[in-house]
């Protein structure tokens, strides 16, 4: 993972994609480079010395990943490419509060993305219409959900054992507990 997101900080932070895409270099003809190249040797001339080394480390780093990774990157690098700039904003956003995050909670986070990604395409689908249509409710309905949804929890986690019982609460104890006003 470590050595995808210093990939992908190499082709969005420095924004020397091009320096970084071997395959891109040797598909395009020598003649349409040169511009490129110039450009190219522009960005490196005015790196300081330590962006270089970071660089140099980097585009190491991309040497040494096997094929099907820098495959893999090259593609999302193309979809990259062809976003709208907002939508590149708003993911840039979310890089930056991923990043911000103790590392506990990037990798709580990422167990949750890694269960999503594995949910079947049809459930993934379903999950999102349902989201679309809670979005779409009015804060009275949306709220009225929530307390449906924690009285048929309740219910539920009053017929556990007292084992069951112990083994969730181990499982949310590092939890931030939240609290309605109404002491629920």
């Amino acid at each position: 993972m470590n050595r995808i997101i210093g990939c992908l900080t190499l082709f969005f932070a420095l924004g020397l994609s091009g320096l970084a895409s071997p395959a891109r270099a040797q598909s395009s003809p020598r003649q349409d480079s040169a511009p490129h190249e110039r450009e190219a040797l522009e960005r490196w001339q005015r790196m300081t010395p330590q962006e270089k080394q970071e660089l140099r480390e980097r585009f190491q780093r991309w040497k040494n990943l096997p094929p099907a990774e820098r495959e893999d990157l090259n593609r999302n690098l193309e979809t990259w490419r062809k976003l709208p700039a907002d939508e590149k904003a708003t993911i840039r956003r979310n890089f930056e509060r991923w990043r911000d995050l103790p590392a506990d909670q990037r990798e709580r986070l990422h167990e949750r993305w890694q269960r999503w990604r594995d949910l079947p395409p049809e459930r993934r689908e379903d999950l999102r219409r349902r989201m679309e249509k809670f979005r779409e409710l009015s804060s009275e309905q949306k709220q009225e959900l929530r307390e449906k949804a924690r009285a048929r929890w309740r219910e539920k986690f009053e017929r556990l054992s007292p084992g069951e019982k112990a083994k969730i609460r181990e499982r949310f104890k590092d939890r931030p507990q939240k609290r309605q006003k109404d002491n629920d």
